[in-house]
């Protein structure tokens, strides 16, 4: 019997996935994640996909997707540490404090303006990326629940911030 075709791609381009993966996200583990990610994401699709070539195009865009997303969901998020800026001059330092100032604002406000759901589904989806699906299924909502809960709690932040900071400028 003929292997399919979503298979088939994978088992053919896995090491130039993972090439890729490591090359976008400069770690091991999270390219094997990712590519994992992609063809979880894919296997659903499997009989839909026709053939080789269009699950190969499929598998290695959803999987290039996949790792610019985590990318940047590591770099958006990250604490500030004024250690790492030894060798900042005085400008650069003075911008690096105001935006550890303004992360630090932030999540004060994400700690006391939110309810308590809120503030999970807030931190489940930018802190640690999950999906909506993701967040429905592990709270045990439903999809349309977490975006409207989502939506609120970043209207509130951005609201509260703009009352309680941009009065100073």
């Amino acid at each position: 019997m003929k292997q399919e075709p979503l298979l088939s791609a994978f088992t053919r381009l896995r090491d130039n996935l993972l090439s890729m993966s490591r090359r976008i996200l400069q770690d091991e583990d999270d390219a094997s994640d990712a590519i994992q990610d992609a063809f979880c994401r894919l296997w659903p699709l499997r009989g839909k996909i026709r053939d080789e070539r269009e699950a190969s195009a499929l598998t290695v865009t959803t999987t290039r997707n996949l790792c610019i997303d985590r990318a940047r969901q590591k770099s958006r998020f990250t604490e500030y540490d004024p250690d790492q800026c030894d060798s900042c001059d005085d400008e650069t330092t003075a911008e690096s404090d105001a935006v550890a100032e303004r992360f630090k604002a932030v999540r004060q406000l994400i700690d006391s303006a939110l309810t308590e759901n809120q503030r999970t589904i807030l931190e489940m989806r930018d802190f640690r990326g999950l999906e909506i699906e993701e967040i429905a299924q592990e709270l045990q909502m439903q999809p349309t629940a977490v975006r409207m809960n989502l939506s609120r709690a970043r209207k509130t932040i951005r609201e509260q911030y703009k009352k309680q900071y941009d009065h100073d400028r």
